[in-house]
């Protein structure tokens, strides 16, 4: 143990007098992403196993055949939030960016328990607003964000990134 301290150390003193600690890039820390479990579990039990495999393709990257299952899941259960929700992760994903919002929307007009997932529907259409260089609408979203769970530190700091560059319009 004290070694790799010792070396920890050494590292750090040679990179401070070669003056290389300027070029070390600085990486946030977000807490993790909410367990894809809890999408899951927020499914009405019917749609669940069917829900699960449709956020599987989604992850694995398989976003058309996500996304057909996902439509077939509205259609099937249209007062879920979740599937209108993953639709619009695709959608972005994808550069639709208007659609996107549209399903966002009708993802936010649905209940949703938890607020943690609730959450994460205004903060993906803050993502939207902001790509769109729509920044007074994505300081809305985030600001919803923040007030649904104030433990978001990704909606703190998308809320204070935006802010930013609003003030220096």
């Amino acid at each position: 143990m004290k070694l790799k301290y010792a070396n920890i150390q050494m590292l750090l003193l040679c990179l401070i007098v070669c003056g290389c600690s300027s070029n070390i890039p600085i990486i946030k820390a977000y807490p993790r992403p909410i367990d894809h479990k809890l999408y899951v579990n927020s499914a009405p039990p019917g749609i669940r196993a069917k829900f699960a495999a449709s956020l599987s393709l989604y992850y694995q990257g398989k976003l058309d055949s996500a996304s057909s299952s996902l439509v077939s899941l509205t259609a099937q259960q249209p007062n879920y939030w979740g599937s209108y929700y993953f639709l619009g992760l695709i959608n972005k994903d994808l550069g639709l960016l208007e659609t996107a919002i549209g399903r966002f929307r009708e993802a936010a007009k649905l209940p949703v328990k938890e607020p943690a997932l609730r959450s994460n529907i205004y903060l993906a259409l803050g993502e939207c607003w902001e790509l769109t260089g729509e920044f007074a609408d994505a300081k809305m979203h985030y600001r919803a964000a923040i007030n649904i769970d104030p433990e978001s530190a990704v909606a703190r700091d998308s809320y204070n990134r935006v802010s930013q560059l609003i003030a220096q319009k």
